[in-house]
């Protein structure tokens, strides 16, 4: 019988075409007032027998399986002490129409050791997603968006990179290479700078969060997602636990 994840939120008090620059009207930056700005913060835990990871199949490429003496873990189930890495967290409502400063700094994905390293990024709307190839053979990078454009394109040689830009919101894009089928990426794209990936200690903090009613949701590639209420007063800071458990 499969396993069915429960997911529960508390809170405690406290195609090539869509990796190029959208043609999108300039929209001014809602101003934000520093002095009133607070912090969501928490961690992401799991309860019960922790699942294992799924196990890659790389033997079809020799390149790939002499970079390696055994098995190769995906990195799909990453739990320490109960806490939950490389789930994403973000505020889902609540922002309204404020308009966000898209970074001009790219997010980096590497092709490392026949992986996407790291497995689960994110980034804003319109910000560069740098993909670079670090191995000494052929990878490409594919990207299946449900929202917005797909794309495709070849990293041929190791150094070989190429700049994507998203332009619509979508919580989990899958990326792959269709050369070597085992390696895939998750990003996360959000027209706010309000996201963050859980740390090996199951962490999380946004900051600079103006005051206000906000729903804020957990996802991860094996346990589904949840959300959960915070409501931020000027200054002041939220803490926030998710909770996975195996039913």
């Amino acid at each position: 019988m499969a396993t069915r994840w429960v997911v529960m939120a508390g809170m405690l008090g406290l195609a090539l075409a869509g990796c190029q620059q959208s043609e999108r009207p300039v929209r001014e930056p809602t101003p934000l007032d520093l002095t009133t700005v607070g912090t969501i913060a928490g961690v992401v835990r799991f309860e019960g027998t922790v699942p294992a990871q799924a196990e890659l199949q790389i033997g079809s490429s020799a390149e790939c399986a002499a970079l390696y003496d055994g098995p190769v873990l995906a990195g799909d189930v990453l739990v320490k002490d109960g806490k939950v890495q490389n789930a994403l967290v973000y505020i889902s409502k609540g922002l309204g129409d404020r308009v966000f400063a898209v970074p001009e700094t790219p997010v980096v994905i590497d092709q490392r050791d026949c992986l996407f390293v790291p497995r689960v990024a994110a980034a804003q709307v319109d910000q560069p997603v740098r993909f670079l190839n670090s191995d000494m053979l052929a990878h490409n990078v594919h990207g299946v968006p449900t929202e917005a454009r797909s794309w495709n394109f070849m990293l041929a040689v190791r150094g070989a990179s190429r700049d994507a830009t998203i332009e619509r919101e979508e919580p989990a894009i899958e990326i792959k290479c269709d050369v070597h089928p085992w390696m895939k990426a998750y990003l996360g794209v959000f027209d706010h700078p309000y996201f963050a990936v859980t740390d090996a200690d199951g962490r999380f903090s946004l900051s600079q969060v103006p005051p206000g009613d906000y729903t804020v949701t957990v996802w991860h590639e094996r346990f589904g997602s949840s959300d959960t209420h915070a409501t931020l007063a000027p200054k002041s800071a939220q803490n926030v636990t998710f909770f996975f458990r195996a039913e």
